[in-house]
């Protein structure tokens, strides 16, 4: 492997790719010389034919012409549910067919939904779990192999791995399970040179809270803002990716959680 202080022709994996910050990482990732891989589910043609996957065959399209055109990186697309293990398993021998070696693995998919736990049935506590804490584990399982000898995995946890709020207990448990996971697997494969860490994000202008949290809430999405965050602004997708970044060039830095969130968790605590 090449050394990791420079990023040039390393090959990263991010699932969730399709959404912002999935989106964000793998932008900063590319720009900093990675070759990247971008998963996610509904990003071919065959699979946005089906109802029960969103149809991202479009923006996961631009998102690599994008990346081509502005960087020179090269992009491959990859449809995979990271809750099915076959899947996670033939993402990366997808990966390693096209560019033959893996370096980084950014378990970024996750899913989130607003009920109170005595209201919660349930399939939604599963679906949460699965994609975010099981997905996480499953995908790292897959690429441990692979990742040996200077390899990183960088897991997206939350704020809420951290503190909590009224309505997603099944996410906060999904993200403390992540924030576990990171620090098992950074002792588990510290003999391997594996580094393992994970980013917090704070609010990001995202549909999950545009669409899922604000909505159950009494206030906007800008009075969150103003309310909750000593900076007074949200928090961008290329703020995670920089981080991102930061994480796969540093071969000391393993088993840490780095909150991105303006400050939230600091008045909190």
């Amino acid at each position: 492997m090449v050394e990791k202080e420079d990023l040039d022709g390393t090959v990263a994996i991010v699932t969730g790719a399709a959404g912002d910050i999935g989106g964000g990482i793998t932008r900063e990732l590319a720009a900093a010389g990675c070759d990247v891989v971008i998963a996610d589910i509904g990003v071919t043609e065959s699979s946005a034919d089906d109802d029960s996957k969103p149809d991202n065959v479009d923006s996961v399209t631009e998102l690599a012409d994008e990346i081509e055109g502005e960087t020179g990186s090269e992009t491959l697309i990859v449809e995979c549910d990271v809750t099915d293990a076959d899947q996670a398993e033939a993402m990366i021998e997808t990966a390693l067919d096209e560019f033959g070696r893996l370096d980084i693995l950014v378990n970024n998919a996750g899913i989130i939904t607003h009920s109170p736990i005595e209201e919660m049935d349930e399939g939604e506590w599963d679906a949460v779990m699965d994609v975010n804490a099981k997905g996480t584990f499953l995908c790292s399982r897959a690429a441990i192999p692979e990742l040996k000898d200077g390899g990183s995995i960088i897991n997206t946890a939350s704020i809420a791995g951290e503190i909590s709020a009224a309505g997603i207990g099944h996410y906060a448990s999904s993200k403390h399970a992540v924030m576990a996971l990171t620090k098992t697997l950074a002792l588990e494969l510290a003999e391997d040179d594996v580094t393992v860490n994970a980013i917090c994000p704070g609010i990001v202008d995202t549909p999950m809270w545009r669409d899922v949290l604000s909505p159950a809430s009494e206030e906007s999405y800008e009075e969150t803002i103003q309310r909750s965050i000593p900076l007074h602004r949200d928090q961008k997708p290329e703020d995670m990716g920089r981080l991102a970044v930061f994480f796969a060039e540093n071969r000391n830095i393993t088993g840490e959680a780095v909150k991105v969130d303006g400050g939230i968790t600091q008045d909190v605590l």
